[in-house]
């Protein structure tokens, strides 16, 4: 008898693996692992999208902003990491299957619903010379692309699209407003 559950978070690579994180940034040493057993418990299955700024800029990377990010060839760098994860969505979707996103709060490339945004930011990144970054509604460069890319093949719009804090799950829990809106029977 199949057992599939035909629900699928795609998730923000940085979630499932800290190290990927840009220095000193990470909250986790491995995977934010209660949101992990809180999707499989759920019966979701994951699929993990890339990191495009450890792709694009390796992890001696400085943390930028949104406004830095927004470039013609980041976008199409992002628009071709995320081709091979939009077909597959396209087949498990064609499948039955339905799927939220979650990206990274605060993310310039992976925020699904607050950004980091400072117009500003340029030349050498010291804090004495800059104001500090400030966090805005709205999505990252690589998260705007992946759902441009999704509608633009017709594939249905995502249950849900919502940022988690990384920062802010610890081992015992994840915050209420999450758990209520991910929560489906099993």
């Amino acid at each position: 008898m199949d057992k599939r559950g035909r629900a699928v978070a795609v998730v923000a690579h940085c979630l499932l693996n800290q190290n990927s994180v840009v220095k000193p940034l990470a909250s986790h040493e491995g995977m934010v692992t209660s949101l992990v057993e809180f999707l499989a418990r759920q019966g979701y299955g994951l699929v993990q999208l890339p990191c495009p700024e450890a792709l694009y800029l390796g992890m001696r990377r400085w943390w930028m902003s949104k406004e830095q990010y927004d470039t013609e060839s980041y976008r199409e760098f992002s628009r071709r990491l995320l081709e091979p994860y939009v077909k597959l969505l396209a087949e498990l979707a064609r499948d039955g299957c339905t799927y939220v996103v979650l990206g990274v709060r605060g993310s310039p490339s992976c925020a699904a619903e607050t950004t980091t945004s400072n117009p500003s930011w340029s030349g050498e990144p010291r804090a004495d010379k800059h104001p500090p970054s400030a966090k805005v509604s709205g999505r990252g460069v690589f998260m705007e692309e992946l759902l441009r890319m999704l509608k633009e093949r017709g594939l249905p719009h995502p249950l849900a699209v919502l940022d988690v804090d990384h920062r802010e799950v610890s081992e015992k829990g994840l915050p209420e407003s999450l758990v209520v809106t991910l929560s489906r029977k099993t």
